[in-house]
């Protein structure tokens, strides 16, 4: 019975240890755009523009569509009141019960205008949203990379400072024996004090770091990262990303404004033009029904004369604001050619910087191991050794900075051509 429970037990401890590794499963950059997608303020703020617009678009369409209406009327007069046939009557009471439809037939071409105008809002709408998202990821890769190099910062001068106890130990143990100087020891240790400010430091940075993360994201600023990605090292040519400046939400976005400011302008211009509607009325019940019938029908053309240059002024501020569209996109796509220029320089630049500190890890490393075995020796100072230690480490430092930042610039670059939109629909599922 004894062994049962022991083995119950075991089972629960596991499972317990289990679930719980599981729920501290680092996150990769994809699993934190996905929790910033749903935690982000400002897609759900241009999700409720995008609603707006097909909303409008409704009414654009509902301008077209019969105009249906019921009516009940009570009338009531003081006095005789008479009957259809001429003869008085008691009764001073009299309602009336019919129902309008009004079909509009012609406005001057400004209703489909306006369904044309308001389908390119949507669309604008829609590309907006999807800039934004591209935006939003652009942010989380560089807070998410950024907390990375930092933490990697503290990991190296977490091993620095075990190197300079090391160091300190052997110093005081040759100084012992009286082959080493006090002095000796006290330059690394103050070395070492100097390292131990420099890790304070860099603990504040990484706890600004979580917070920036965790407020784009909302999750737990002291949830694990998973860095397993490759450094990227083949990407396109400069000219095949730039020719992919068009297909970026924000410049899409840009083009279906101009449309739709050219179908304003249709819409301004219509008010020219004479409108024409087919109206007719059913009566359930009225005074006159007997005489007049139970319906009729009317066809209503107004053409406008004069309206005090309204009309005019209205066609005029809708061109200009279709030119101001037309600037706008012409801005947005130079600002886009410049943008995926700069990032792409960047990254080209950074990954040279990087391939150069690698070699120079790798000598600054051996350079360290030589001089520690040479001062055994007494071939070298124990200032020598110092100096290599802390180029071997400040080299390791802006190895693991730079790392990070080529992984950040390019996926700037990435979102920078829309090529994580495919990441927007994953985090809506």
């Amino acid at each position: 019975m004894n062994n049962v429970r022991l083995y119950l037990s075991c089972i629960i401890i596991f499972l317990f240890i289990s679930i719980d590794g599981w729920a501290e499963e680092p996150l990769n950059l994809k699993d934190c755009f996905k929790a910033a997608l749903k935690r982000s303020e400002i897609l759900a703020t241009q999700q409720e523009l995008i609603i707006q617009a097909e909303e409008n678009y409704h009414r654009a369409w509902g301008a077209i569509l019969p105009n249906i209406n019921g009516s009940y009327t009570y009338f009531h007069q003081s006095g005789t009141g008479f009957t259809d046939s001429g003869n008085t009557s008691t009764s001073k009471g009299q309602q009336t019960l019919g129902i309008t439809a009004d079909q509009p037939l012609f406005r001057g071409f400004s209703d489909f205008a306006a369904v044309h105008e308001e389908k390119a809002f949507i669309k604008a709408q829609e590309q907006a949203r999807q800039w934004a998202g591209m935006q939003l990821y652009s942010d989380v890769a560089g807070a998410f990379y950024t907390r990375l190099a930092i933490q990697k910062d503290l990991n190296v001068l977490d091993n620095e400072l075990e190197l300079y106890q090391k160091r300190i130990k052997e110093l005081q143990d040759r100084l012992n024996i009286g082959r080493s100087r006090i002095t000796e020891v006290l330059t690394i240790q103050s070395a070492q004090a100097i390292l131990k400010a420099q890790r304070e430091q860099v603990l504040g940075q990484l706890e600004v770091a979580k917070e920036v993360l965790a407020f784009l994201t909302g999750l737990d600023a002291n949830t694990r990262l998973d860095d397993t990605d490759d450094v990227p090292l083949n990407v396109g040519t400069l000219e095949s990303y730039q020719s992919q400046v068009n297909l970026r939400p924000d410049v899409i976005a840009a083009q279906k404004n101009v449309d739709a400011y050219k179908s304003n302008v249709s819409v301004a211009r219509g008010a020219y033009l004479p409108s024409v509607d087919l109206i007719s009325d059913y009566y359930g019940e009225r005074p006159d029904r007997a005489a007049n019938g139970a319906w009729d029908v009317e066809i209503a053309v107004t053409l406008p004369i004069f309206t005090g240059g309204i009309t005019s002024s209205k066609v005029k501020t809708a061109e200009s604001l279709k030119r101001q569209s037309e600037i706008q996109l012409s801005q947005i796509q130079r600002m886009a050619v410049e943008d995926i220029r700069s990032l792409y320089h960047n990254f080209k630049a950074d990954l040279a910087q990087l391939l150069a500190l690698q070699e120079a890890y790798d000598i600054s490393e051996r350079n360290y191991k030589a001089n520690v075995k040479d001062y055994e020796f007494n071939l070298v100072t124990n200032l020598d050794v110092l100096q290599a230690l802390t180029t071997y480490q400040d080299t390791q430092r802006s190895l693991e900075k730079i790392r990070c930042q080529v992984k950040i610039d390019y996926e700037q670059l990435e979102a920078a051509v829309a090529h994580k939109l495919s990441l927007m629909e994953v985090g809506q599922d």
